[in-house]
């Protein structure tokens, strides 16, 4: 058995297969539990499960609105909101 090969855990999902499915079902519920184990996959279903969250930006701002996220910062979005957000009479 070569290291590049796709082996199956005792319950016939594949690495390859527990990818494949965490781009095809809807919620997590939907999700293999024995798939949980690679990480790859439940990071890749989460990041697909999240694309309604840019559902009514433009194709540009919801990449790099997802960028922003991944990243850990704020994106453009949410910086002028919070800089024209009128609080306590004053404006940030």
């Amino acid at each position: 058995m070569g290291v590049f090969e796709d082996t199956e855990d005792d319950n016939g999902h594949s690495h390859d297969f527990c990818k494949m499915m965490a781009t095809k079902v809807h919620s997590e519920s939907e999700f293999p539990v024995e798939c949980k184990q690679y990480n790859d996959a439940v990071s890749l279903l989460k990041r697909h499960s999240s694309a309604k969250i840019y559902a009514g930006m433009s194709p540009g701002d919801a990449c790099d609105a997802r960028r922003a996220k991944d990243e850990g910062h704020l994106n453009n979005a949410q910086i002028k909101r919070r800089m024209t957000t009128k609080k306590n009479g004053r404006f940030y």
